[in-house]
């Protein structure tokens, strides 16, 4: 079986997170197509209103949450390699609801055994999901639209650019019309183009590469306007077989459209915190 790598961890918490947009703000139909992209067609959904299977009766069951507000906070997420082209998810998390008559909710749930299989696409889609009431909470209701919609942007970006193929298709739906990416050290990348001449300098003299994030914020500056900060502690590998690390700072300005798949990098900023260096 091989290794569960970084880079597929980071597109299942990309799809994870972006499972969220769908409910988190008023639904219309380019959203609702958005979501059943996610799902193979022979998807099994379970949850303590009962079992559905197959995409085609899953908009109909989104009629119940019409009016809901909806908050869903992740606490743990689990990421294991099932096999050559099935992914794990187990998740724990912190639901909230407001519903049209004013109720409100709280529960402690948990994705159970819910599966993911690799396409030929980038994003993997979910084949299963069983979610399990764990208990009622006493929480208030805390919007997790900002935090879900830009930590999706976050690990798909990431995961990316760990795919190291010098490919910038991918990257064209996650930046904004005149975006600045500001890598500290290269001069500013301000277009398409000087992206994929970068993606096929550096990052295409190594054989390995791997982010882990930490220090997550987000702040909401205006209505689908945000301020992102990450750190990403990184390791990677040379073709030569020189092991190197490193830790950066990045700071995004993320403009946001609901109906779009992925929110949009206007501007990146990065800081090194640890410079560059071979690993010990």
């Amino acid at each position: 079986m091989k290794k569960l790598t970084t880079k597929n961890q980071h597109l299942v918490k990309a799809q994870l997170y972006r499972w969220y947009q769908l409910y988190e703000r008023p639904m219309n139909e380019k959203r609702i197509s958005n979501q059943l992209e996610m799902l193979d067609e022979n998807i099994i959904m379970i949850n303590p209103t009962g079992k559905i299977k197959g995409t085609a009766a899953y908009p109909e069951r989104l009629k119940g949450y019409d009016g809901w507000q909806n908050a869903h906070h992740i606490k743990n997420i689990n990421v294991s390699l099932l096999g050559d082209n099935t992914l794990g998810l187990e998740v724990d998390l912190h639901y909230q609801n407001i519903k049209p008559n004013g109720e409100k909710q709280s529960y402690a749930l948990k994705y159970k055994d819910a599966r993911l299989e690799r396409t030929t696409d980038s994003l993997p889609k979910f084949t299963r999901i069983e979610i399990i009431p764990v208990g009622a909470t006493e929480e208030d209701f805390e919007d997790a639209y900002p935090t879900n919609r830009t930590k999706s942007l976050m690990y798909y970006w990431i995961a990316l650019m760990e795919n190291l193929d010098g490919n910038v298709n991918p990257f064209k739906e996650l930046l904004a019309d005149n975006f600045i990416l500001n890598f500290s050290t290269e001069s500013k990348i301000t277009t398409i183009t000087k992206l994929e001449k970068w993606l096929n300098g550096t990052p295409k003299q190594l054989q390995n590469s791997e982010h882990k994030p930490k220090n997550f914020s987000v702040k909401e500056i205006m209505e689908n306007e945000f301020e992102m900060t990450v750190e990403f502690d990184w390791k990677g590998k040379t073709k030569e077989g020189q092991h190197l690390e490193g830790t950066t700072k990045h700071i995004w300005y993320i403009l946001d459209n609901p109906d779009d798949r992925f929110a949009k990098i206007l501007k990146a900023d990065v800081i090194q915190i640890n410079p560059l260096k071979a690993a010990e």
